[in-house]
């Protein structure tokens, strides 16, 4: 199984980044996670921008969406939406087949209680759109990162680790029955 990984966030201490980092370290045997954190690499979406002239920004992206199983989201939560750098990004592949029933788990991480549920609802509503396959079985919102994280943004909360096992799990079977 190769997942892809995106962080929504364009923070270099980014709690979302820092808990894809965790799958990273926590992925199963015989499975690997590309963590992308390239976002701002990515420029301002137009339409108007013929396939040919696409950047190569997001020719990369596209091509390791393609070359992955399944892909994971992990999105903070700005003004209860998804951040525009991510929204942009998404943008770009709405006229590309690439995600089309791809394999996505939606995860959030923020230092509300809520987890960031109003920016996860969002994602999985433009995914939705996009006609991916939401594997809704893994997703997971963490709530009070701050006391799910130590100085160093290393996942320290047993439950996060347990809801990873289980993400990996549900992202495998959908990969499997897909």
């Amino acid at each position: 199984m190769k997942l892809l990984a995106i962080s929504g966030s364009i923070r270099k201490d980014s709690y979302n980044l820092a808990l894809l980092c965790a799958m990273k370290e926590q992925c199963p045997k015989g499975s690997s996670v590309s963590v992308y954190d390239q976002l701002k690499a990515i420029p301002t979406f137009d339409p108007d921008i013929d396939e040919k002239d696409t950047p190569d920004s997001v020719r990369s992206l596209i091509s390791m969406m393609r070359e992955s199983d399944g892909v994971i989201i992990s999105t903070p939560e700005y003004a209860h939406g998804v951040p525009g750098a991510l929204k942009n990004a998404l943008d770009w592949l709405v006229s590309s087949d690439v995600l089309i029933l791809k394999p996505i788990v939606v995860t959030s991480v923020s230092t509300s209680g809520l987890g960031g549920v109003r920016s996860h609802s969002s994602l999985v509503l433009i995914l939705s759109a996009m006609n991916t396959n939401v594997v809704i079985e893994g997703s997971m919102n963490v709530p009070y990162a701050h006391s799910k994280f130590d100085g160093s943004m290393k996942l320290t909360d047993k439950l996060t680790k347990s809801a990873i096992d289980t993400l990996f799990i549900a992202m495998k079977q959908t990969i499997e029955n897909t």
